[in-house]
């Protein structure tokens, strides 16, 4: 992508400084961002505290089967250029460890996850590359731990005792895994508290150890659930895996589509669940009639998304969660098709079983697990037996159950709470993180699924490259009347010891610490 222009910065301006919490897509990307559109001197410095920036837990898999769910089309990370991917892919077609196929002009193409974290270092490394020399980006290995408000700084306590000092600060801090079930007998905490259940279902070590032959039992039935059988088939498993889930329903397959448009009228939008649904059944039987498929009608809404979610009332928003979410979801978050003919194939050979049901208990027995699940509608539980329990019903979104350290201090600080409906923290449609009285922070933001509540739709790419590009725009004009990143004469804000809040020597590099 051909370097912005930039206009020289005033030789008098004062630099101003960012700490981004987490360099999975969405802190690297709003880093890419912030160098791009930086017309003052500006110092970015962008923490993560495992493995390497650019890719998070979504990109870090090394399983090449593990695809994108979304087409390779809308995977750019610039808005404004949405065949940068495309580009990207092209560019590299028939490299070692890289896609041999051609990638179509179409750009319907479902590549590894692996790859697109590889496409997302190089975003940020070009970015880098690109910047003015009074846009730096300093790379931090580290784990934030506490953040504290103080007038117009912002202090960032990492867990080796470094302090970072900033004028402002955004957390981009992703996914956690799934919180245990809520079942309170004896027997199920032993069961969690054993190595016969499996938390987080990205702990590919803990998955690495499983029998070739045991039999597997997986709650969630989405698309976690399809990236650990994957996991298994890919490591030589052999024994029955089942997924159970409370309706049993499997996320659909995805099909190249013609563009439809949306029956939405950009001025009248649905206040009732129901109200989208009718239409959007109408909508998909019509595109039917004229000889396009249903997937073109559900992604002709797609950019209404948000603007359908703000107008809901929030009792509309908790029917649309308890009744509507598992049957939006398989439509909306499918499966791209070599993912899905090998789920199929699992399913025909006997090996994969799906399930509809609710867990009950779980007890040890023996060598394995004596589950217990009710089905809706049945009067009786019946009983399943596995080696292992994999929990793969999808990333924890009820930040008053996360026990991370940062979210913790924020929580108990009063910095920030959790949204009603347990989508995220509570932030502004902007991204200000709210606080435990109602007030908006003013130099605190949050962005990517964590800020999902004002939108419902916030974890893909299309979506978070918007918010990315949208919120660089307001950090990097935020606070310029009132002189945000004023530091007194001679002092460069950065890392220091334990010792106290220090500034560092402005000599920052993207070297990380």
């Amino acid at each position: 992508m051909p370097a912005q222009p930039h206009r020289p910065p005033s030789p008098a301006a004062p630099e101003r400084s960012i700490a981004i919490v987490g360099a999975g897509f969405t802190g690297s990307v709003l880093a890419a961002h912030l160098l791009r559109g930086a017309e003052s001197p500006t110092a970015i410095h962008l923490i993560e505290c495992g493995g390497c920036h650019g890719t998070g837990v979504a990109y870090s898999t090394p399983n090449g089967g593990h695809l994108l769910n979304v087409r390779a089309y809308n995977m750019s990370a610039y808005p404004d250029d949405p065949r940068h991917f495309l580009r990207w892919l092209w560019s590299r077609e028939g490299e070692d460890g890289h896609p041999d196929s051609a990638i179509p002009p179409s750009g319907h193409a479902f590549v590894s996850r692996a790859l697109y974290g590889g496409y997302i270092k190089d975003v940020l490394a070009q970015a880098q590359a690109a910047a003015p020399d009074h846009a730096r980006l300093r790379l931090i290995r580290g784990e934030a731990v506490d953040l504290r408000p103080d007038g117009e700084r912002v202090h960032v306590q990492l867990g080796d005792g470094r302090r970072l000092t900033v004028d402002a600060a955004v957390l981009c801090i992703g996914n956690f895994p799934p919180s245990p079930p809520c079942l309170d007998s004896a027997t199920a905490g032993e069961v969690f508290a054993s190595d016969r259940f499996i938390g987080d279902p990205w702990d590919l070590a803990a998955i690495a150890r499983i029998g070739r032959d045991a039999p597997v039992a997986i709650l969630g039935t989405g698309l976690t659930m399809v990236d650990t059988v994957l996991t298994l088939l890919d490591q030589g498993h052999r024994g029955p895996v089942t997924a159970v889930s409370r309706r049993g329903l499997l996320p659909l397959r995805h099909k190249e589509v013609r563009p439809y448009k949306s029956f939405l009228h950009p001025d009248v939008m649905p206040r009732t669940v129901l109200d989208v649904l009718i239409a959007l059944k109408a909508d998909a039987r019509r595109a039917q009639a004229e000889g396009f498929d249903w997937r073109s009608a559900f992604d002709a809404l797609r950019p209404h998304h948000h603007r359908i979610w703000a107008h809901l009332p929030e009792e509309e928003r908790r029917r649309f969660l308890r009744h509507a979410r598992p049957f939006w979801e398989v439509h909306r978050h499918r499966m791209a098709p070599e993912v899905a003919d090998r789920i199929d194939a699992a399913r025909a050979s006997g090996q994969l079983s799906i399930h509809q049901g609710r867990l009950r208990d779980v007890a040890l027995a023996g060598d394995g697990l004596d589950i217990r699940l009710s089905a809706r509608g049945a009067a009786v539980p019946h009983s399943l037996t596995a080696a292992v329990l994999i929990n793969a019903t999808g990333t924890n979104c009820d930040y008053g159950r996360i026990r991370h350290p940062l979210v913790r201090a924020l929580l108990d600080h009063g910095l920030a709470r959790p949204d009603p409906l347990r989508l995220g923290l509570d932030v502004t449609e902007t991204g200000a993180v709210i606080g435990e009285d109602g007030r908006p922070a003013p130099r605190l933001f949050a962005l990517g699924p964590v800020s999902k509540a004002p939108f419902w739709e916030m974890t893909a790419v299309p979506e978070l490259r918007n918010q990315c590009a949208q919120a660089a725009e307001r950090l990097l004009v935020l606070g310029q009347a009132g002189g945000l990143g004023a530091v007194p004469p001679g002092l460069s804000p950065g890392l220091s010891s334990a010792g106290g809040w220090a500034n560092a020597a402005p000599g920052l590099n993207a070297r990380p610490d």
